[in-house]
């Protein structure tokens, strides 16, 4: 009923209104745009361009014109466009030196932001109107990139089988592999709606819908994975239907309600930033995860108890209940066989894990361009148009905004030129644009390298630092540099300069929660250790991945968005699967008072569970990597390298053996922190405490299949 009413407002709204804004603080760039949008209000919409190729004769030939002027003239008159600039001018500069590629410059009437997509779509479909078997015909721009985005939906499609598939692995029934599929669609659907009806309120980009999505989907699907697990493990031992959805509420059910929690504050320390890009991330993403994790703790066990025994039904053929209740041999011994081999794996994966974070040390940070976008995307194609006709940098000029003081400075913008024109790196600089008042005045740069190129970078650093002031020297005259390009190269500086105080925060906020969970400070400073190691090694892993091109797609810098995206879901996830493991080894600790034991037997029980919940996580954010789309691409590969590295390298070997070496010193509170309160995850569930009694790893896992 929720769900349903949260679609209908949305819809009584007009639809989710997602816009790619990028605001940020303290940015020449943003001063530069603001100037512009002040100064030449005309020229503040979004700027597109189309593209067009002959395969045969030139551009100029009758024959292509008499195709594309009247299409230029159908898209003059389309509905927010404001004017459309044809090449076909006297010695034009929008014409390739071999006449073989041209453009036309679309200015819209809003930006891209603002822009309705059936307009931006029924520009497309006109200018395309124009192929010939001999003239191709491209788009690109902010507003066609946005539009051209397929989103997540394909890729959610496939992370829904793959869970699907695991769940089926590990319960041996369509009936229990169905709920938390279930459950996490209508959580899904609910936080849509809500992220919905936010689009209204404030600027929320698409791509945070779809990173949310990837998002919850995992957390989703294992939270229910945990307490569909545990029902049916107390179903298997003779507790009752509604017992069981009790017991499972009061184990499970108050883990998920922790490292869901912790995922949440995880996500909303991204607003930290100031970044709208990261914020609107942040908030969908927290909004997401919050859904998943109320429809697992209030419609699942609700659905549970009415199933009862039924939750096993539709059963794969070979599988059978079994009473059985001791702890698995096999990762009884595994862990056994780490106790004696501790400090060889402590090193060992230590030793792994450096190395995989080597490549954070360079790591390269940028908004990568649309040559980076799949090859058959117009976005692309135009890109490589405009690159082999006019060059690489001509995807990303620069804009030069000068404030002048008075008319007479017009010769101090005459010499600006010159001297950013004789500068290395730079391919050409246009003649001055003043606005009508001679208040301001517009320069476009086009740099000889492409806008993701670090040289590019670099030459925006250079110009700010020492071409503009020694130009300009005490005129007054100020100028900004600005352009998308400028933005997303200033935007990366950014969150770049605050990542550090982030990393350090999120561990802070993991020490605490872990020391008063577990009143112990050796096992709160191991686990921000092994975060920090779990998110630099990914991280390193998606650096090295990604700018070397082993993906298939072209060298790219790593989105800015990815690096506080993983370190904030991933420090969520470690601590998730730390509680989940390092719970049942104190349980172990407090009956038997024997470290080693406790570390062995814990490890036992809850081992199968931490291995299903991973391989969905794995199976969800890989199925993201598939997807051709550069943003999706990283955060999936670096997500799911991210749980692999942490629940098979840190969880299964390097904790266990730290917990070894350090035997029961794990379990000390120092006296002046002993003032400390205690939260408990588990409550005690009322049954027998003699081994026999014990619920088994098998039955943890597949609720009594095996």
């Amino acid at each position: 009923m929720l769900v349903g009413a949260l679609i209908a407002a949305v819809q009584l709204t007009g639809g989710a209104n997602y816009q790619e804004a990028f605001a940020f603080p303290e940015s020449d760039s943003q001063t530069a745009q603001a100037v512009v949008k002040r100064d030449f209000p005309q020229a503040a919409g979004d700027v597109n361009r189309i593209v067009f190729h002959t395969t045969t004769g030139t551009v100029s030939d009758p024959s292509v014109r008499e195709r594309v002027q009247p299409m230029l003239k159908k898209v003059a008159s389309l509905p927010h466009v404001d004017s459309v600039a044809s090449p076909y001018g006297t010695h034009s500069p929008s014409i390739s030196r071999d006449g073989k590629t041209a453009f036309a410059t679309v200015t819209f009437d809003a930006a891209a932001s603002d822009l309705p997509e059936p307009a931006v779509s029924e520009l497309i479909d006109t200018a395309q109107s124009a192929r010939s078997s001999t003239l191709q015909v491209e788009l690109g721009g902010q507003a066609v990139a946005g539009v051209e985005s397929s989103g997540p939906g394909p890729l959610m499609a496939i992370g829904l089988g793959a869970s699907a598939l695991v769940l089926l692995l590990l319960f041996g029934s369509l009936t229990a592999m169905a709920l938390p599929l279930v459950t996490v669609l209508v959580a899904l659907g609910a936080g849509y709606s809500v992220a919905g009806l936010l689009t209204h309120v404030m600027s929320l980009g698409s791509s945070a819908e779809g990173i949310a999505s990837m998002i919850a989907l995992g957390v989703g699907v294992d939270y229910s994975l945990f307490i569909v697990s545990r029902f049916r493990s107390l179903l298997a031992e003779g507790r009752t239907p509604e017992e069981a959805a009790v017991g499972s509420m009061n184990t499970a059910g108050r883990a998920v309600l922790f490292a869901g929690s912790i995922v949440v504050l995880a996500l909303l320390v991204l607003l930290m930033f100031g970044v709208s890009v990261t914020s609107g991330i942040a908030v969908v993403s927290a909004i997401e995860v919050f859904f998943t994790m109320a429809a697992a703790l209030t419609l699942l066990p609700a659905v549970l108890s009415l199933l009862g025994h039924r939750v096993n039904s539709l059963r794969v053929p070979g599988r059978r209940l079994v009473g059985g209740t001791t702890i698995s041999p096999r990762h009884r011994r595994w862990a056994e066989m780490v106790r004696r081999r501790r400090w060889i794996a402590a090193a060992g994966v230590t030793v792994v894990l450096l190395i995989l974070t080597l490549p954070v040390l360079s790591l390269r940070q940028g908004n990568p361009d649309a040559g980076t976008n799949p090859p058959q995307a117009t976005t692309r194609q135009a890109y490589d148009l405009l690159s082999d006709g006019f060059g690489p940098g001509f995807n990303g000029p620069l804009q030069l905004v000068a404030t002048l003081p008075s008319s007479s400075d017009a010769p101090t913008i005459e010499h600006l030129a010159s001297a950013v024109r004789s500068e290395p790196g730079v391919a050409s600089v246009s003649p001055p644009r003043t606005n009508p008042a001679g208040t301001t005045a517009v320069l476009s740069v086009v740099p000889t390298t492409s806008p993701q190129d670090e040289a590019t970078s670099d030459l925006v650093h250079r110009l700010r630092d020492t071409v503009i002031p020694r130009a300009t020297g005490d005129s007054g005259v100020a100028v900004h540099v600005g352009g998308p390009t400028a933005s997303f190269i200033d935007l990366s500086s950014l969150l770049s300069s605050r990542l550090l105080p982030f990393v350090a925060v999120v561990l802070v906020i993991g020490f605490v929660l872990l020391l008063v969970v577990f009143r112990s400070l050796a096992i709160a400073l191991t686990a921000a250790l092994l975060n920090l190691l779990s998110i630099g090694a990914a991280l390193g892993v998606v650096s090295f991945v990604f700018e070397h091109g082993l993906t298939g797609l072209p060298d790219s810098p790593v989105s800015f968005a990815v690096p506080v995206m993983m370190i904030a879901i991933v420090f969520g996830l470690s601590t998730d699967y730390q509680v989940f493991l390092l719970s049942r080894v104190q349980e172990e600790w407090h009956t038997h008072r024997d470290n080693d034991r406790a570390v062995r037997d814990g490890m036992g029980r809850v081992s199968g569970i931490i291995t299903g919940a991973a391989v969905i996580m794995i199976a969800v954010f890989g199925a993201f990597a598939l997807g051709g789309q550069l943003l999706f691409e990283q955060i999936g590969i670096g997500f799911a390298v991210a749980v692999a590295l942490d629940a098979f390298l840190i969880r299964f070997i390097l904790v266990p053996a730290v917990m070894y070496i350090l035997g029961e010193r794990n379990w000390k509170l120092p006296r002046w922190l002993r003032w400390l309160p205690q939260l408990h995850i588990e409550a005690e569930e009322p049954h027998d405490t003699t081994p026999a009694k014990q619920p088994s790893l098998e039955e943890v896992r597949t609720g009594g299949h095996s």
